[in-house]
């Protein structure tokens, strides 16, 4: 997705997951959560039980969607359901000289699943390459790879994970 579009599309997540946050706790959900503590407890300890919200752009030029939110309420053994996060903190990217942004399991040309780019740097399903037309862009001090600890161009190694940043594959903002 391109920069533009996701400075507009980003403050209005936090909006909807704010939303979504506010009805999954709400007292008229009260009966969704018991029916999904009550099944929980019928399947036994093996299974859980997950409702999920899920939030994506679908671009029709390349008839792929972008998911930006997947969240939700999960229980097992009949326990009180809790909240859950199953969607990606985005990643700025430079690819074929524009900025793109997309949760970092992504691929920011095609946007399929793109996950471990540090290990594996060719998407699967298209051109990108890491380090050839596709390159992560560095404009903060998070660690990439951790995202707790810092890096940068003089101190390329994680000062958290130990994760040494290649200079081939980034950009340096």
């Amino acid at each position: 997705m391109d920069k533009s579009t996701f400075e507009i599309v980003d403050p209005l997540m936090d909006d909807v997951d704010e939303l979504v946050t506010q009805v999954l706790g709400s007292d008229e959900l009260a009966r969704l959560r018991e029916a999904l503590a009550r099944m929980g407890q019928a399947i036994g300890d093996r299974y859980s039980v997950n409702l999920s919200v899920i939030v994506d752009v679908f671009d029709r030029k390349r008839e792929q969607a972008l998911q930006l939110l997947n969240t939700g309420l999960s229980t097992s053994e009949g326990r009180e359901p809790y909240r859950t996060y199953g969607d990606s903190t985005p990643e700025r990217y430079i690819v074929e000289g524009e900025m793109q942004v997309v949760p970092h399991d992504r691929c920011p040309k095609c946007w399929n699943a793109w996950d471990f780019k540090w290990q594996d740097h060719a998407c699967s399903h298209c051109d990108a390459t890491l380090g050839e037309n596709c390159k992560i862009l560095l404009d903060t001090d998070v660690c990439p790879h951790c995202e707790k600890g810092t890096v940068s161009m003089s101190k390329p190694v994680c000062d958290k994970c130990g994760f040494q940043i290649d200079p081939a594959f980034v950009v340096w903002g």
